[in-house]
């Protein structure tokens, strides 16, 4: 037999197999096998939380959705933070640096950064990673004072200022552009 009378035969024998039985057998255990997969690694992605880890692969760090997707409800919380400095009330002033802090910690603390507190938390953040850290530990420290030293005398500029280091952080993530 030569090459020339070979081929037709072979093609022809590669068809009926393609249009047999056993073929179609074979095309269904690979389709269920591969549907099976596919619902393994969906179920698999599910379970270790996919939306902490798209998060974290598009903005390098997994952010919480007040940074990203919810930031008129970040927005909404900061504006009454600011709202209290109006009173013209040194408690007023107060609270608003401490719900300020507040804000912020609980933000830091859903970034995944590690610590019993904020001050501790701040310190997990490597260097480069956040703008202006040393204003955020300057503004933690105030509010420090403010629960720790009961005679401790807050003004108008000295919050807005404290606020303002606060609310630096919250722009760099553009939540309050």
């Amino acid at each position: 037999m030569n090459i020339p009378t070979i081929y037709p035969i072979l093609i022809q024998e590669i068809l009926n197999f393609y249009h047999s039985a056993t073929f179609l057998v074979i095309k269904y255990i690979i389709g269920i096998y591969v549907l099976v997969v596919f619902v393994d690694l969906v179920l698999m992605l599910v379970q270790r939380g996919i939306g902490g880890n798209v998060r974290q692969i598009l903005y390098g760090m997994n952010l919480p959705p007040e940074i990203t997707t919810k930031k008129i409800k970040m927005k909404a919380r900061w504006n009454k933070i600011r709202k209290k400095l109006e009173s013209g009330n040194e408690a007023d002033y107060k609270v608003a640096i401490i719900e300020a802090d507040s804000a912020i910690n609980d933000l830091i603390r859903r970034m995944g950064y590690k610590g019993e507190n904020m001050l501790e938390r701040i310190k997990d953040i490597p260097a480069g990673q956040l703008d202006k850290l040393d204003e955020i530990k300057e503004a933690h420290e105030i509010r420090n004072r403010i629960i720790h030293e009961e005679k401790f005398k807050v003004n108008r500029k000295d919050a807005e200022e404290v606020l303002g280091k606060y609310e630096h952080f919250l722009r760099h993530f553009e939540v309050l552009d």
